[in-house]
């Protein structure tokens, strides 16, 4: 015996049927769509930001280059600068030949040199030297000039100047400690 269905009954069910059909294309068709499409455009949203991200390090190449040039030749002035020799006393000498040079220029005759003991200075080593010399102050002034703006990095960390003669203070008996620098010896 065949069911009856009233027509009623018939309009419940497609109803019904109809609301089971929407809410599976709703739940396994369109969230998902949409889901997929929301992660999609958080990815390229991420994306474009590292494409930016990228492209202003790019555009930053030319002057990072520049940056790196001048740091080059600074690193290779301040090399030059320091001084050679590979120990303490060897750099020693170098300090002696400049100042020698130095004192040859102005005109003064080093009296006495001492090789004082090396220290440390961040990631230098410090080589004092302890000059005496008689002159005059125009000389000095000249001397110290020459030191401190010579090719070579040399400090004048102590100077001490006395009058050879207190009634005719025309000369002065000065000494000097002059310190160069040179790099640490590597340990390897």
């Amino acid at each position: 015996m065949p069911l009856k269905i009233s027509t009623r009954d018939r309009r419940f069910l497609l109803a019904g049927a109809v609301a089971v059909g929407l809410f599976v294309l709703i739940k396994f068709i369109f969230f998902p769509a949409v889901d997929k499409f929301s992660s999609q455009k958080e990815d390229l949203a991420f994306k474009e930001a590292a494409v930016e991200k990228y492209t202003r390090i790019i555009g930053k190449q030319d002057e990072l280059q520049k940056k790196l040039k001048l740091l080059k030749k600074d690193d290779v002035k301040i090399s030059n600068s320091l001084l050679k020799g590979e120990t303490p006393s060897l750099s020693a000498a170098d300090i002696q030949k400049s100042i020698d040079r130095i004192a040859t220029s102005s005109t003064i005759e080093i009296q006495s040199v001492k090789v004082m003991d090396s220290g440390k200075q961040a990631d230098l080593v410090t080589v004092p030297i302890q000059v005496r010399f008689t002159t005059d102050l125009s000389r000095m002034k000249n001397f110290v000039y020459s030191i401190e703006t010579g090719q070579k990095l040399l400090t004048i960390p102590n100077l001490k100047i006395s009058v050879r003669n207190r009634r005719e203070p025309r000369e002065v008996i000065v000494t000097a400690v002059v310190c160069g620098f040179m790099k640490k010896e590597e340990k390897g």
